[in-house]
């Protein structure tokens, strides 16, 4: 008669903590908060802008001051996803998991974008890449929503641009 421990072993099963990786889930879950902290702040200080700025063009409509404050508000995205990735280098480099900046950056731009880049980090810390897909994932789910706000804006602008002529 079998003893239950192989019996376990031989069904595939594994101890909980093996599964679950603890720290790759505390120290990729802080910095996930992290990146919806920094992320919330952008955002709401990009919106706030471009929708003073939206407001301001309401009394004269200028075509290409309208095109340029649409471009304007991308390129700010942009830096603030550049940063978000910048912040998961820094928390990857000090942390010690990845032994070199530009290693960290690239690192944590491709697992942000979703793109993957391979394993760089140390056994037993292979969750994190996947916490990293999501916190990009999350971020630029984001953006989008607030692109589509911003959109919608530019639009009514651009037809009281039209109206104006």
């Amino acid at each position: 008669m079998e003893r239950a421990p192989e019996a376990v072993d031989k069904l595939g099963l594994v101890p909980l903590t093996e599964i679950i990786p603890v720290p790759d889930l505390l120290f990729g879950g802080a910095m996930l908060v992290v990146m919806g902290v920094i992320h919330a702040s952008g955002t709401n200080l990009i919106g706030t802008h471009f929708s003073r700025r939206a407001k301001a063009l309401t009394a004269h409509p200028v075509r290409w001051q309208i095109e340029l404050l649409l471009g304007y508000a991308i390129f700010l995205l942009l830096g603030l996803h550049l940063l978000e990735i910048v912040v998961w280098a820094v928390g990857l480099h000090f942390s010690g998991l990845v032994p070199n900046w530009r290693l960290a950056g690239l690192f944590a731009a491709n697992n942000y974008t979703a793109l993957g880049s391979g394993t760089v980090l140390p056994v037993g810390w292979g969750m994190l890449t996947p916490i990293i897909a999501i916190s990009g994932l999350f971020t630029f789910g984001w953006t989008g929503s607030v692109l589509v706000n911003m959109v919608g804006r530019y639009n009514e602008l651009r037809e009281l641009s039209a109206a104006v002529r």
